[in-house]
């Protein structure tokens, strides 16, 4: 009975094909849609995301923190007094505009030594801005792997603190640091996020 069935299918199926018009004389057959490919089908980089603030640093500079007695206090951008990658009124402006943003504070209990590295998608408008604001504020320029990188040092009367922000194609990097170097901060981050 198998036997019959399988070879009833089989003749149905010769029996269909037999049926398929042949192309008239000269007629040039034209592919099937399934057999066409798209140009446009091309990969694409995948975008930059926003890293969390436990893998913004590197496991290495995460123990050297650590090791120093420091401890990671996340985002505490929302809370005010701080909480943004840098000290600057008018830079801070800019960042804390910018909804695709992550900031990640650490501080060493017990002094006014702390820090914040920023991370923030960005856009035309907000590069132009934040050019002219570093020049302005008096950040010295250089080019660092990924981007541009404007730095500062600032010293007070009651404290002394660096920034470092790295403008790349589609994200800035900014850290400040109380009685710190920035500048480990933001490339550090940098390379975990650009790598």
């Amino acid at each position: 009975m198998r036997r019959w069935m399988l070879a009833s299918a089989l003749t149905a199926v010769l029996a269909l094909s037999a049926c398929t018009p042949e192309p008239e004389p000269g007629a040039t057959p034209s592919a099937s849609p399934s057999a066409t490919v798209s140009a446009s089908a091309a990969p694409t980089a995948p975008a930059i995301s926003l890293p969390d603030c436990d893998s913004i640093y590197s496991p290495a500079l995460v123990a050297a923190l650590e090791a120093e007695g420091r401890t990671s206090e996340g985002d505490v951008s929302a809370l005010g007094g701080g909480g943004w990658g840098t000290f600057d009124v008018g830079v801070e402006a800019i960042l804390s505009a910018i909804p695709e943003a992550v900031h990640c504070t650490w501080i060493l209990p017990a002094s006014e030594s702390g820090s914040t590295t920023s991370i923030a998608m960005l856009d035309d408008a907000s590069r132009t801005a934040l050019v002219a604001a570093f020049a302005g504020g008096g950040f010295v320029a250089s080019t660092a792997p990924g981007g541009d990188l404007y730095s500062i040092t600032v010293e007070e009367e009651f404290i002394t603190y660096t920034e470092s922000h790295l403008l790349t194609a589609e994200v800035w990097i900014a850290s400040a640091y109380a009685f710190g170097d920035a500048s480990t901060l933001t490339l550090d981050a940098a390379a975990q996020l650009l790598s």
